[in-house]
């Protein structure tokens, strides 16, 4: 494998640490508030909980036992219930801790320093952190808010062309905004990555919690293609944030090489016996996406019915325009709601919220109305 000269500390000194949702235990204890009392909206995760086989599977598992370097089980799981097993073989396969993993993963192992790179905005931070780690120069194609954030393909084709860069980021379904590209429009997009030698990474952690359902994955294109990796997470839609447990499919030659830049025992034993016991249990992923299916709609309708403008989506998270969001998502937090400041996105007049059951989004819709009589200037944009 090539090897490339460290970054220098000019490009290290221009990285942005990248901003999440989930709890902050720090934060929690300095405003002296209980993690277990906390309605967590931040999170795209499954509000439903693991599959019930999950916490069998970790009651059989040999502690003292050193994990299976290869996750061969899992991958042999992830064949025979996540992907077509006549299409692609284990070889085409690569586990991770999580799938943030193995986005480090890649930019160690295809990017270097001064290398462009591409992605759309707003989208998920580490794409950007990982990217500027080894020094390459990241560019945005900003999406617009008054299109309420799609893409206009035509236009990112001819931004791509002009910036010919080695790698482009892709998050379909896309976090915040929740848009989906069908596989015709992701076609074109590859196509021009192959002409202009651009490695397309596409992020497929959503897909799960595409409403209605869609059967097309970007999977195709790993085979039309030479050079297509997706992404893939089981956290949050087998609910798994606590293990972390995400894969990649990339041709054998670009998974061989990905895996090169991944620490032995990577993937921890219990990941792996609860991803495998929890990937067979399909029962519970459709209870949990039929639950959605209706709660998403009753929610995104009651925060309509407030007056809150929610951007169009796809999925069970969605932006919601507040006015400030920083002090919007401090007074709600106090009141044990936790949502996503979208500021870190470059949308500090929005904020991000996740579906989570009735119970719990109509005490969050409850207190909003009552922040919006009250507080009528974390409204005011």
């Amino acid at each position: 494998m090539q090897q490339h000269p460290p970054p220098t500390k000019e490009q290290l000194d221009g990285r942005e640490l990248p901003v999440h949702g989930a709890l902050d235990y720090g934060e929690l204890e300095r405003l002296g508030l209980c993690p277990e009392e906390i309605h967590d909206f931040s999170v795209n995760a499954n509000p439903y909980g693991p599959s019930p086989v999950a916490r069998q599977a970790l009651a059989g598992l040999a502690l003292e036992r050193y994990p299976d370097r290869t996750c061969l089980a899992l991958k042999r799981a992830l064949l025979r219930y996540e992907i077509d097993a006549q299409q692609v073989g284990i070889e085409w396969l690569v586990c991770g801790n999580g799938a943030s993993e193995l986005i480090w993963s890649i930019a160690r192992t295809f990017l270097c320093p001064g290398a462009a790179v591409a992605q759309l905005m707003p989208t998920f931070g580490e794409y950007r952190a990982a990217s500027q780690a080894v020094g390459a120069s990241v560019s945005d194609c900003i999406l617009r808010e008054e299109d309420d954030f799609q893409v206009d393909i035509p236009e990112v084709i001819q931004w791509l062309r002009r910036l010919r860069p080695a790698l482009f980021w892709l998050c379909n379904p896309n976090n915040p905004t929740g848009e989906w590209l069908p596989l015709m429009k992701l076609r074109e997009l590859a196509r021009v990555c192959a002409e202009l030698g651009t490695l397309l990474v596409i992020d497929e952690s959503y897909r799960h919690f595409l409403f209605p359902a869609e059967e097309e994955t970007a999977l195709e294109l790993v085979q039309e293609e030479g050079r297509v990796i997706v992404l893939r997470s089981l956290t949050k839609d087998f609910a798994l944030a606590a293990l972390r447990i995400g894969y990649a499919v990339a041709p054998p030659e670009l998974a061989a090489k990905l895996a090169t830049n991944l620490p032995a025992w990577n993937v921890n034993g219990a990941a792996q016996v609860v991803a495998t016991a929890v990937l067979a249990d399909r029962e519970h992923l459709a209870y949990s996406l039929q639950g959605l299916a209706r709660e998403r709609e009753a929610f995104f309708g009651a925060l309509q019915g407030l007056g809150c403008r929610v951007v169009p989506t796809r999925t069970h998270y969605a932006l919601v325009r507040v006015g400030k969001a920083t002090r919007l998502r401090a007074a709600l937090l106090q009141g044990g709601l936790l949502v996503r400041d979208c500021t870190s996105f470059g949308l500090p007049r929005y904020i991000r919220v996740a579906t989570r059951q009735a119970y719990e989004w109509s005490r969050l819709v409850g207190v909003l109305g009552v922040l919006q009589s009250e507080e009528k200037e974390l409204w005011e944009n």
